[in-house]
This record gives C-alpha cells, sequence and structure tokens, in this order.
C-alpha cells in the first residue's frame, strides 16, 4: 500500500468518531497492511514532565529493548529515539539483545513528530529477523509522519473531551448552585411574607381578642348600641382578616404584591 492511500484511510478513521483505544487499533491495524508485526507499543510524550509512557500496546509486554537503562525521557531505548529525527532499524537481534526472552528479532523504533515537535514514538517488534529493513527508512519516515499526524490529532480530541466535561461538570455545578440561590431567595421570600401576614393578621386579630374580652365582661352593663357598635368593630376586623387570606390565594411564581398594609388598633366606642 502506498503512503498516500496510508494516509487517507488513516483520515478516514479519524472522521469515524471511535474512542482512542479503538483509533490506535485500527490504525495499527493499517500499519501492518504494510509492516508486519506481532507486538507494538505506543509511547506518548508528557512535555510537562519530559517523559514518554506507553498509551497503547498489542501484545503481552512493552515493545523496547534496553529497558533497564535509564535515558533522559524514560528508561528504554524508546526513550532514546525519542531525541532522533529518523526511524531506528535494527534487522536482526539474534546475536544482540533481543528483548524479554529473546521475543524479538526484528526491531523498528519510530520517532512521531509532528511540526517539529515530538509526540511520541511507535516501537515493533517481530519475532523474525530482517522483517525492518534499513534500505525501507524512508518508507518509514513517511509512515512515522502519517501517524504522529493521527497521534497529534486523538491527543487533542483527548484534551478537548477532557475540557468539555470540565466545563460541562462546572456548567452543572453552576446551575446546581443557581437552583440553591433560588431556593434560599425564595424560603428567604415565603420567611418575610409570614412575618408580613403573621403581623398583619395579629393586629385585627388582638383587636378582636380586645373587644370581645370587653364584651365578655361588660355585655350586662353596657347598652344594646355599644353592643352593637362593638360587633361591628369585630365584624370589620374579621374582615380584615379575610381579605388578607383572600390575597394569600392569589400568590403565584410570575407577581408579587404587597401584603402588609396599614397597621391600626380598632378603639372601643364609648
Amino acid at each position: 500500500m502506498v503512503a498516500v492511500d496510508f494516509l487517507h484511510e488513516i483520515v478516514t478513521l479519524l472522521q469515524m468518531g471511535l474512542g482512542t483505544g479503538e483509533t490506535f487499533e485500527a490504525v495499527l491495524h493499517l500499519v501492518t497492511k504494510s509492516v508486519p508485526y506481532e507486538s507494538a507499543s505506543l509511547f506518548l510524550y508528557d512535555e510537562k514532565t519530559n517523559k514518554l509512557e506507553v498509551i497503547y500496546q498489542e501484545g503481552e509486554e512493552v515493545v523496547d529493548l534496553v529497558r533497564e537503562v535509564p535515558f533522559e525521557r524514560g528508561m528504554g531505548m524508546a526513550s532514546w529515539v525519542s531525541q532522533q529525527d529518523k526511524p531506528i532499524i535494527l534487522e536482526s537481534l539474534s546475536k544482540s539483545r533481543p528483548g524479554k526472552d529473546g521475543r524479538f528479532a526484528s526491531f523498528i523504533s519510530l520517532p512521531l513528530r509532528a511540526a517539529d515537535k515530538l509526540v511520541g514514538v511507535l516501537n515493533l517488534g517481530h519475532s523474525k529477523a530482517n522483517i525492518y529493513l534499513q534500505k525501507e527508512i524512508e518508507t518509514f519516515s513517511i509512515m512515522a509522519s502519517d501517524l504522529s499526524i493521527v497521534t497529534e490529532t486523538l491527543i487533542l480530541r483527548q484534551q478537548l473531551e477532557k475540557k468539555n466535561q470540565m466545563l460541562s461538570k462546572a456548567l452543572q455545578e453552576l446551575k446546581e448552585t443557581h437552583g440553591m440561590l433560588i431556593e434560599k431567595e425564595r424560603m428567604a421570600a415565603i420567611g418575610e411574607l409570614v412575618v408580613s401576614v403573621n403581623h398583619e393578621i395579629n393586629n385585627p386579630l388582638t383587636s378582636i381578642i380586645g373587644l370581645m374580652e370587653i364584651l365578655e365582661i361588660s355585655f350586662s352593663t353596657m347598652s344594646a348600641e355599644k353592643i352593637q357598635k362593638a360587633m361591628k368593630a369585630v365584624l370589620l376586623e374579621a374582615k380584615r382578616i379575610q381579605e388578607i387570606t383572600n390575597r394569600l390565594t392569589k400568590i403565584n411564581n410570575s407577581a408579587s404584591m404587597d401584603y402588609v398594609g396599614d397597621t391600626h388598633m380598632t378603639i372601643l366606642p364609648e
């Protein structure tokens, strides 16, 4: 498969909207059409820590060499390769150090760079020698460039998804906070209303109680005219209470009314 076709299929995969792991799996499946491998490890570069970390792997072990040797960006050959400009190809490892239990006889490490910026490193391993040849280094360099685009795109996509999640969480928290504030304001308004209604009802109620106490004590000695005036006063105050309760039944969410009227005390006529 020519490099143009490889890049075209990669772009098609990115447009499918697959998850990160699914995309890497699909991309490496495309790699096998041009480059056979038995194991693969993709290292992502963290600019903040200046370290490489395995983010995707095919096979039981990390594909790398000299993992016990420390380099600037971590343990193993991938760290050293990350500082190179071209792929590192080891055609045959039969007489060198083929990795754990002599698993790899052929090894290639591709530094992934986008616009001269390190993105990561892709290591491929095979149990047979001479799978990866030095004469194909230019083809591998083109493939590494294409893979760099994929990796960088997925990194940006992950960052965007993370920011979207943070934004969604912040919006949810803001919504909850707004709801709490509305509830507090509602309870405060109810509290003010209760105080106002209590004050408004208490005045006519106090007048009614006072009038009735006077009537109870002086009923036998009061003239019919005074009794009638007292009963009218009681009726007036009772109607005031009725008016207040009627106002309460008209409360709704879209309008507010003044429920506190002028207070006064009914004076018993002489």
